[in-house]
């Protein structure tokens, strides 16, 4: 079942070759393991994209895309999930990762200035730098590990609950 619904929810491997914007990436592409709908191969392709979505740059669609790449897995399900990192969850994620961070580091949050100032700012980011980093880190392994555990879980199940369906119809 879960291969079913992913074949029918994600782009097929030829229209995506037919673009005209991916043609200088067609000889990446032609790699078979990329397009794998396999349980394992799926389950990485989550993985690193939500590595990807926790990256706290701009591209994290780019950089889950290089990565399923690099690693050989399923690349439109990397880039799918790697969008969990969008505008409108960006604030919140990354926010979430940078108190992870903190409490890590045993470190209290920065108090907010009366004034702006553009040393202050810098300042500022200097001593966020580490904590948001360390806790996009925390965070994309937590996230990343429970992913894996209900995906291959639900997989699993899906496919039990299709075999025993299928011995049931045998059997009458």
């Amino acid at each position: 079942m879960p291969r079913r619904f992913l074949k029918r929810v994600l782009p097929q491997r030829n229209a995506i070759h037919e673009q005209w914007y991916l043609r200088p990436f067609r000889a990446l592409l032609h790699d078979p393991a990329l397009w794998a709908l396999h349980r394992r191969n799926v389950l990485r392709a989550v993985t690193v994209g939500i590595v990807g979505a926790f990256v706290p740059i701009p591209g994290q669609t780019a950089i889950a895309a290089i990565l399923a790449i690099y690693l050989r897995v399923n690349l439109p399900v990397a880039i799918f999930v790697s969008w969990i990192s969008n505008p409108l969850t960006m604030g919140p994620l990354y926010y979430t990762a940078y108190r992870v961070g903190l409490l890590a580091l045993g470190r209290t949050p920065t108090e907010d200035a009366d004034a702006f100032s553009l040393d202050e700012l810098w300042n500022d980011i200097s001593e966020i730098t580490a904590p948001l980093v360390l806790g996009c880190a925390l965070s994309a392994a937590v996230v990343a590990t429970v992913a894996w555990i209900v995906l291959n879980r639900a997989w699993v199940a899906s496919i039990r609950r299709e075999q025993r369906a299928r011995a049931a119809r045998r059997r009458t």
